[in-house]
């Protein structure tokens, strides 16, 4: 064989072998790219999901407590109810991926809604701090979901929060 045909033919081989590394290499990082925006578009979805799944929890016991504040309902007709809809909007929030401050803010929320430590009894206490936490996690979660910045907690929580550890034994707020 002549030295130009070998060259020709080196060359060609050696051009064919790049060009098929090159396609290789471009599907594969076009697979990793709709890969990741996939995974991103499956979180946007699970986040927006949850998200609506906790604000509609939170918006039936906003509802109910006004109907509980509104008829005087008796405690066996709203606090169980209350504390389920409650407890499935924070399941809900727990869910929601890329969310720390929000789970952060939701939780205190929640723990302020909570009755355990004497005020369990359906007093209008109750359900004033049920109210009020059942309309600022709405507006945090729709603050959220608007990708907007989280609004400021309300004082109330903090003042709430307090006298909750106030109320456990042996604990002092400072």
């Amino acid at each position: 064989m002549q030295t130009e045909t070998l060259v020709g033919l080196i060359s060609g081989l050696g051009g064919a072998v790049i060009g098929l590394g090159g396609a290789l290499g471009g599907a594969w990082m076009q697979q990793s790219y709709a890969a990741r925006a996939a995974e991103q578009v499956r979180l946007e979805e699970r986040a927006l999901a949850s998200g609506e799944t906790a604000m509609n929890e939170l918006l039936q016991l906003s509802q109910l407590i006004d109907t509980a504040i509104m008829e005087s309902l008796p405690d066996e007709d709203w606090i169980g109810r209350a504390r389920d809809h409650a407890r499935r909007a924070e399941i809900a929030v727990t869910v929601i991926p890329d969310s720390v401050d929000l789970r952060y803010r939701m939780t205190r929320i929640f723990h302020a809604m909570r009755s355990r430590y004497g005020d369990g009894d359906g007093s209008g206490e109750a359900k004033l701090y049920y109210s009020r936490g059942s309309r600022e996690g709405v507006e945090v979660l729709a603050a959220f979901l608007r990708g907007d910045e989280l609004p400021e907690e309300g004082y109330w929580l903090e003042q709430r929060l307090r006298d909750r550890l106030e109320q456990i034994p042996g604990q002092s707020p400072s």
